[in-house]
């Protein structure tokens, strides 16, 4: 009986034990910084170029300084959808292929009171292996 109960005991404590250890103690993994000129302005970035720092995205955080954003990295180009999942602040999108911007979707908007199923999916204009996303 006491077997039973200490297994999934084990089990939930190596979980949270991993999950600090690999996302840290925020909830976050470190995310690696870099700078992107934008229009002749210097642009603090993160670098999400995993398939969960990308997942995470920007979700859950209060907002971004004006000089600051986040840049997604594709191994090879697509025309990958973005939404708004757990955003709290309007941002824009910067497409990207190799070092050309193809296009910005500005001002997009949190959407809290639709379901993750009734998200609005935001693609880009063509293939792109970067996407710059900025505070609107």
């Amino acid at each position: 009986m006491r077997m039973s109960l200490l297994i999934p005991g084990i089990i939930i404590i190596v979980v949270a034990v991993a999950g600090i250890i690999f996302f840290g103690l925020d909830g976050r993994s470190a995310l690696r910084k870099a700078r992107v000129l934008v229009a002749g302005k210097t642009i603090q970035v993160e670098v999400a170029e995993t398939v969960l720092s990308r997942a995470q995205g920007l979700s859950g955080r209060d907002g971004l300084d004006s000089d600051s954003g986040m840049l997604f990295i594709f191994t090879s180009p697509g025309k990958n959808g973005f939404w708004m999942k757990d955003m709290k602040f309007p941002i824009d999108m910067v497409w990207i292929s190799g070092d050309r911007v193809l296009g910005v979707t500005e001002n997009v908007q949190p959407e809290p009171e639709k379901s993750i199923f009734r998200l609005t999916v935001h693609y880009p204009p063509d293939p792109v292996d970067k996407v710059l996303e900025l505070p609107a």
